[in-house]
């Protein structure tokens, strides 16, 4: 199955069951018309499910159940969805990872292909906190690269093909429970690149110079990695330290931040001749 999105694609959730099925209340949803499972992490109403990445590659998370304990009994709908994850190879099914924004409930971002590798049952506390057990899957990304590995490149290529490289091996690592996230040097360079020694925000020259003799511009990502926002280089701008500060801790931040985002459509408009899915307003 060749799915239709790119690593850090934002889309609607609903065009997602539109066009492939699933139900569209469950975060394990297994299509029935294509040989797919649908994975969606993030906020599922009032019972956070304690999905996490544990590793670069690997991924912990949750069963399909919400009350009593999940199991893998084929006789009932979440035992069905869970089935359908633990044996998706065997099945003939692949595995894909989408991330729901906190901000915009009805957009999810695609993080990429998955497969089942393990899994173990967890004690916890149900939606009527009542004691159960907690299907805990252990999930690999399918050829991922080891972001360590961009150094090794071609001289043939420009720095916005490494930028596009790099941006396909992005992934979150846990850090002290919580998440934490990198961007890849390429991703960086290009921003700075574009930025030529100006803050893209208020279009003054960078305030200091580094030892390196390069003006000082901090790398912005105009969609919050905590979101799910993808490290891309169509998603990502130069801006000195007073407006990076600006757009994260000022009163009209949110407002600044979508300037910055209509300037990097205009960007890509001049460069690529058209707007990419991560930066359209409506995303299909």
């Amino acid at each position: 199955m060749n799915l239709p999105y790119t690593v850090g694609q934002r889309t609607k959730k609903a065009k997602i069951h539109e066009q492939f099925g699933g139900n569209p209340q469950c975060g394990i949803s297994s299509s029935a018309q294509v040989d797919a499972v649908f994975l969606f992490t993030g906020d599922h109403g009032n019972n956070p499910y304690d999905d996490v990445w544990i590793s670069e590659t690997k991924f912990e998370y949750s069963g399909q159940g919400q009350r009593g304990d999940q199991t893998f009994d084929r006789s009932n709908q979440n035992g069905c969805m869970n089935d359908d994850l633990k044996n998706h190879d065997e099945y003939g099914k692949e595995v894909y990872l989408f991330e729901k924004s906190v901000e915009d409930g009805s957009i999810v971002v695609y993080l990429g292909q998955l497969e089942y590798v393990d899994h173990d049952f967890k004690q916890r506390e149900d939606e009527d906190n009542n004691p159960r057990q907690e299907i805990r899957f252990e999930l690999r990304l399918v050829d991922g690269e080891s972001p360590d590995n961009e150094d090794v490149v071609s001289g043939e290529e420009t720095l916005r093909e490494l930028a596009e490289k790099a941006s396909r091996t992005d992934s979150a690592s846990n850090s002290r429970g919580g998440r934490s996230y990198r961007t890849s040097k390429f991703i960086r360079e290009y921003a700075l690149d574009w930025a030529e020694g100006y803050c893209l925000g208020c279009e003054k020259e960078a305030p200091f110079v580094t030892p390196s003799g390069d003006g000082y511009l901090e790398v912005h990502h105009v969609f919050r990695r905590a979101d799910g926002g993808p490290d891309h280089p169509d998603a990502v701008i130069a801006l000195c330290p007073n407006c990076h500060s600006k757009r994260h801790y000022g009163r009209k931040g949110n407002q600044f931040n979508r300037k910055l985002i209509e300037k990097l459509r205009e960007r890509a408009i001049d460069e690529l001749g058209e707007v990419p899915p991560i930066l359209r307003e409506n995303p299909e």
